[in-house]
C-alpha cells in the first residue's frame, strides 16, 4: 500500500526528462523526487494541465496542502489515468519532482498510488502507460494514439539532428522562448503543425474516402486541429497558399499510405522543437502492423533553413477505439497557473 513517507526526498538522483511536453519545468527541481501521502481535497480536470491538491501532514503532525501539476486531460486517457482515480476524497501517495520554492510549493507529479494499490501515471515524464491496444483495426481508419515510448524517443532523437548555422541560432532562440513565463510567447493554446502534432500521445481519428483522408487531433492540450490529405493528385498545385498544416497529397503503396506535404508556413516548432522555414518538406508513411493492433508511423523531414540534412523517425500508434476526444478546451488561465511559481 502506501509507504510511510510524507514529503521525504528520495536518496537517489533521477534523470531529468528529455523535455517537458507543454512548457519549461524550471519551477521544479527535476533532480529530486518526493512522496506526498494524504487525501485529495481538490481536483481541476482541465487542459492544458490537470491540478490536484493533496492534504498531507508534516513530521510533527501539522496538516497542510500541496498542489500537484498533472498531465493534460487530452493525454490522461492514453496513459490510463482516470478522473475517478484521483477524485476528491481519494487516499493517495504521489511521487513527484518538488517545487523550487520549498517542500510546500507546487510539485509536478510522476505517478500516484491509490488506496487499492493501483499505480497510475501522472505525466509523460513517468514513462509509464497502463493502457494498450487490444482491438485489431480493419484498416488505417479509426482512432489511434502514439505510444509513450515513441513520444519520449523522438524528443531524445532530436538531440542528434544535424543543424545548419541558422538552425543552431534558431535552436538557442527556441530554448529561450521555452523558458518564458508568457503563455502567448509559448503558444500553449495555439495550434501546431506536424510532425510534432503526430507524435504527441493523444487520440487522433482517421477517416478515409475515395478522394481524401481526414485526420483530426486534440494535440495533447485540447485544441481541435485537422489535416486533409488529397488522394489522386500526383503533384501539389503550383499556386497553393502556405498554411499551418501545409498541402498534403497521398498515394497508396499496397496497404501503406504515403503522404507528401509542402507549403507550410514557418512555425516556432515546425521542425519538432525547432523553428521551421518556408521550404519545409514532410513525407510520412502509415503502415498497419501484421497484428493490426498498431500502426507504424514514419516521417522524413527536410528543411534546408534549419536542418543540414534530412532526418527520419519511426513511431508506433496504438489502435484505440476505446478513446474519445476530451472536449475540454485549452484554457490560457490554466496554462498561466502552471507557469506561475
Amino acid at each position: 500500500m502506501f509507504r510511510d513517507l510524507v514529503l521525504v526526498v528520495l536518496a537517489v538522483a533521477v534523470l531529468a526528462p528529455t523535455a517537458a511536453a507543454h512548457h519549461s519545468r524550471a519551477a521544479y527541481d527535476m533532480t529530486q523526487e518526493i512522496v506526498v501521502e494524504g487525501t485529495v481535497v481538490a481536483l481541476a480536470w482541465k487542459n492544458p494541465h490537470i491540478f490536484m491538491t493533496v492534504e498531507t501532514k508534516s513530521q510533527d503532525g501539522e496538516s497542510y496542502r500541496v498542489e500537484i501539476e498533472v498531465t493534460s486531460v487530452s493525454e490522461a486517457p492514453v496513459l490510463g489515468l482516470t478522473k475517478e482515480a484521483i477524485a476528491p476524497g481519494a487516499r493517495v501517495a504521489v511521487r513527484a519532482h518538488p517545487g523550487r520554492g520549498g517542500p510546500r510549493a507546487r510539485a509536478v507529479g510522476l505517478v500516484v498510488t491509490t488506496g487499492d494499490g493501483t499505480v497510475y501515471p501522472l505525466n509523460t515524464d513517468a514513462r509509464l502507460a497502463i493502457r494498450a491496444a487490444t482491438v485489431p483495426a480493419r484498416g488505417i481508419a479509426g482512432r489511434w494514439a502514439p505510444t509513450l515510448e515513441s513520444f519520449n524517443g523522438v524528443m531524445a532523437a532530436t538531440r542528434s539532428w544535424p543543424l545548419t548555422e541558422a538552425g543552431r541560432a534558431a535552436s538557442a532562440q527556441a530554448a529561450s522562448r521555452f523558458n518564458s513565463a508568457d503563455v502567448a510567447v509559448l503558444g500553449i493554446c495555439e495550434p501546431f503543425p506536424p510532425p510534432i502534432l503526430s507524435v504527441f500521445p493523444d487520440v487522433r481519428t482517421i477517416e478515409v474516402d475515395g478522394e481524401r483522408v481526414s485526420m483530426r487531433f486534440e494535440g495533447a492540450v485540447g485544441l481541435p486541429m485537422e489535416r486533409v490529405v488529397h488522394l489522386g493528385q500526383d503533384e501539389h498545385p503550383a499556386d497553393v497558399a502556405p498554411s499551418l498544416m501545409g498541402h498534403s497529397v497521398g498515394r497508396w503503396e499496397g496497404e501503406t499510405l504515403v503522404i507528401d506535404t509542402v507549403a507550410f508556413t514557418p512555425h516556432a516548432v515546425g521542425v519538432m522543437f525547432f523553428p521551421s522555414g518556408p521550404s519545409k518538406h514532410l513525407v510520412e508513411r502509415l503502415t498497419l502492423a501484421p497484428d493490426r493492433l498498431r500502426m507504424e508511423y514514419v516521417f522524413t523531414l527536410e528543411d534546408p533553413t534549419i536542418l543540414a540534412g534530412p532526418v527520419s523517425y519511426t513511431a508506433t500508434w496504438d489502435h484505440r477505439p476505446d478513446l474519445e476526444f476530451s472536449g475540454e478546451a485549452c484554457d490560457p488561465d490554466v496554462a498561466r497557473r502552471a507557469l506561475a511559481e
